[in-house]
């Protein structure tokens, strides 16, 4: 028995390893799912295998977006992880899955519940990013809680909407939130629970318009602020406004900007955004991500991507940044 068992001790023995080296490969950083337990029956609940995050340090925004001290290649992460499978988008969790893989700057969406409490949601409807249905005003927030969010592939998680006042806690110390303000969500609501969580230092106000900037300038002129500035008639328009250049982040739009514009907001000391969000980024899953880094070498200082994790590997490939 003892000369027949060894051979059947080592024949499993081997398939054992195999099957660990199986496993541990479908949870490996190159798998495109990026869905460490692999399930596709049931809701999914990846808080405990994070690890080495790529927290931000940050003393001072105003310097963090000074262009003589401003980091390059920056990438901003929309919707924090919204094509990840087992993440959904506007989740704390898969803000914290980000950061495991990168250092990103992070963008979520700001709704107001039934009740008057601000929490993370895109649409105005809950159906497509939850197991709920309706649009999200006509709840209070003790039911918003206790819905569960859905990936990009539909596939229900164990993940909920997260309220605004934990996600600025949790950026503290780790990295810049960009803050886009849905329709019917006071300003002023948005500007206090910032300042009541001391949050200044690590956000970014997106508007739409000059009036919204002013609006936020005034009432908060310590505040970074987004404001789109796509062409030089928009350009034009906010040198006229009388806002502050060391206050604004220019966001030049998801189609390819003039070099013009560009030159200009460097030379005036304003850092630019440049959404890849839709055509570009499909051209660069498609076709490679020379594309994007064309948009850097133009002038970018930050690409505000559905797709950071990979963005920010091709830069690694490319020795243009450093782990």
């Amino acid at each position: 028995m003892k000369s027949n068992s060894t051979p059947l001790l080592r024949y499993l023995s081997i398939i054992l390893l195999s099957l660990l080296f199986l496993f541990s490969s479908c949870g490996s950083k190159g798998d495109g799912n990026r869905n460490p337990q692999g399930s596709s029956d049931s809701p999914v609940n990846q808080s405990d295998v994070l690890i080495n995050n790529h927290y931000y340090s940050i003393n001072s925004i105003y310097d963090f977006f000074n262009l003589d001290k401003i980091r390059p290649y920056l990438i901003s992460a929309h919707r924090g992880s919204r094509y990840y499978s087992g993440w959904p988008e506007n989740c704390l969790e898969s803000f914290e899955f980000i950061m495991s893989e990168l250092p990103a700057i992070i963008e979520f969406d700001i709704r107001m519940s039934k009740d008057s409490v601000l929490f993370l949601l895109h649409d105005e409807s809950l159906d497509r990013t939850t197991n709920g249905t309706g649009k999200a005003d006509r709840y209070p927030i003790d039911e918003i809680l206790k819905l569960r969010l859905k990936d990009a592939d539909g596939k229900l998680t164990y993940f909920s909407p997260p309220l605004l006042r934990d996600v600025l806690k949790w950026g503290k110390d780790k990295t810049i939130l960009k803050l886009d303000i849905k329709r019917n969500v006071p300003f002023q609501m948005v500007i206090d629970l910032v300042r009541e969580t001391q949050s200044e230092n690590h956000v970014i106000i997106l508007v739409y318009s000059i009036d919204a900037a002013r609006f936020i300038n005034r009432r908060a002129p310590e505040l970074m602020i987004s404001l789109p500035i796509r062409n030089e008639k928009e350009l034009d328009r906010f040198i006229a406004s009388g806002l502050p250049a060391n206050r604004i982040l220019a966001f030049t739009g998801t189609r390819r900007t003039d070099q013009i514009v560009f030159d200009r907001l460097n030379k005036m000391g304003i850092p630019s955004i440049q959404g890849t969000i839709g055509n570009l980024d499909r051209q660069a899953m498609t076709k490679g991500f020379d594309n994007i880094l064309d948009i850097y070498n133009q002038g970018a200082s930050m690409i505000a991507t559905d797709y950071p994790i990979e963005l920010y590997e091709y830069l690694f490939s490319q020795s243009l940044i450093k782990n």
